[in-house]
């Protein structure tokens, strides 16, 4: 008996020094790793760089996004009735979607002109029963709603809803800017104008929620800091770009938090927005353009952008051919320092003994200012040695987690276990889902095909 145990024990013994022995060996061989020089900052890629207007169609190489303002008593010129092609044939969108360019929205309820006009509604005026101010002022002519009014509040809660449904999904939207409230949507009003003082938080957060319900918070832009921005994870935009003394005041606000001067309310700053939605704005139309590029000058503008994080600016930003010598130059090494700046620094592919399957694992750097604000499909592919593809894998990954540093990423490369032994090279690229196609230019020296980049050659 003791015989029978002591041989259990022994085979026992020799089946754990087996499994462990199987455990040391290696269960896969590296087939290569390699190392890739940076190459040259592009000057512009999706979702980033200058915005045109929307309703001024151009094609312009500088231009990757179209300002969209959005008027209400065009777009509901009915209760309940919605000419969302009125709004597509002013802004052009057709046109811009074959220019591959985003659109970024803005709802303004009061734009101050040389006319007396409602950006609302006739009917909803009436149901409000004309609650708000009409005013003639430095600003120019208009009316301001009420913004305390249920009416009013209800009524958009349910455009943005039905704004929602037209484009939250749809990829040509890049970005919405949440205005709604006071003069061209920028949250603040003329009270030297008889206008009443500007809402509360309250108030404004009911103009917020609804958008929120809509799009989601990361694709979101406030004009300021409020509250519902730091536990909504939402962007900032600023409206005076460039403009030293109110840029540094709306910079403060973000990191320490402000005391409003249309409020009066002590409202909190929100230091690491960017980390999670925009930075964007408009150049401020108080300087010509060429001020701001200019040898004395460019050194603040750039300064600014950088501890802005800023991802986009517009619909006032220069133009292909509107500056020339040094301030071109400028303009053009900050249009490629904005936003987000991707590319390969290392690559390793290593092959699992027993399957075959391949595994792909890089180390990705972003030298901008800020993410890519999106989770788009990053495309891989394997090429024969005749240069055709021959198997291809596509995955959604969160770009807006990659700040500025280095961003490790490991890839199973699925059903790479039965392909035939040969030589291939391995492209990468990210695909932009509004033309389903690779589109984000990276910082890499090496081959570039129609939006895919040479990373390795293998041998199976």
């Amino acid at each position: 008996m003791k015989k029978k145990m002591w041989i259990l024990v022994g085979f026992a013994l020799l089946a754990a020094a087996a499994v462990i022995g199987w455990l040391r060996l290696p269960h896969s061989t590296q087939l290569r790793n390699v190392e890739i020089n940076v190459g040259s900052k592009p000057l512009t890629n999706p979702l980033k760089g200058f915005m045109a207007w929307g309703e001024n169609h151009t094609s312009d190489p500088l231009i990757r996004l179209a300002y969209i303002p959005v008027y209400w008593d065009e777009l509901e010129p009915e209760e309940g009735v919605y000419d969302f092609a009125a709004l597509e044939e002013r802004c052009n969108f057709a046109q811009w979607r074959e220019d591959k360019v985003h659109l970024v929205l803005r709802l303004v309820l009061d734009t101050p002109a040389d006319e007396a006009h409602m950006d609302i509604p006739q009917w909803l005026y009436d149901k409000m029963g004309g609650a708000g101010t009409w005013y003639d002022c430095g600003y120019g002519k208009g009316f301001s709603p009420d913004y305390t009014n249920e009416t009013l509040i209800r009524e958009h809660r349910e455009l943005i809803q039905e704004l929602g449904k037209r484009y939250s999904q749809d990829p040509q939207l890049a970005y919405v800017e949440l205005g709604s409230l006071g003069h061209w949507g920028e949250w603040h009003v003329n009270q030297s104008a008889g206008i009443p003082q500007f809402p509360p938080q309250e108030i404004c957060e009911a103009y917020v929620e609804p958008y929120v319900e809509a799009f989601g918070g990361s694709r979101l832009l406030l004009r300021r800091p409020v509250s519902i921005g730091v536990t909504g994870g939402m962007g900032l935009y600023n409206d005076s770009f460039g403009l030293k003394e109110s840029h540094e005041f709306w910079l403060d606000w973000i990191q320490n938090g402000y005391m409003s001067d249309q409020s009066g309310e002590t409202l909190p700053g929100m230091p690491d927005f960017w980390k999670t939605a925009p930075s964007g704005g408009e150049i401020s139309p108080s300087k010509e353009m060429n001020w701001y590029f200019s040898s004395e000058q460019y050194p603040v503008t750039l300064d600014l952008m950088k501890r802005s994080h800023t991802t986009f600016l517009g619909p006032n930003s220069p133009k292909t051919g509107e500056l020339s010598g040094t301030e071109r130059e400028n303009m053009e090494a900050f249009l490629a320092e904005m936003g987000y700046c991707l590319g390969i620094r290392s690559a390793r592919m290593v092959r699992e003994l027993f399957t075959g399957e391949l595994t792909l694992s890089m180390d990705w750097e972003n030298t901008g200012v800020a993410p890519l604000y999106a989770q788009w499909p990053l495309r891989i592919e394997l090429r024969g040695e005749d240069g055709k593809t021959v198997w291809t894998q596509q995955l959604v990954h969160n770009f807006q987690t990659w700040d500025t540093g280095i961003h490790s990423l490991t890839v199973p490369l699925q059903g790479t276990g039965k392909m035939d032994s040969g030589h291939y090279t391995v492209y990468v690229g990210i695909v932009d889902p509004l033309t389903g196609m690779p589109e984000v230019a990276l910082e890499m020296d090496t081959v570039e095909d129609h939006g895919m980049y040479f990373l390795m050659d293998i041998s199976l």
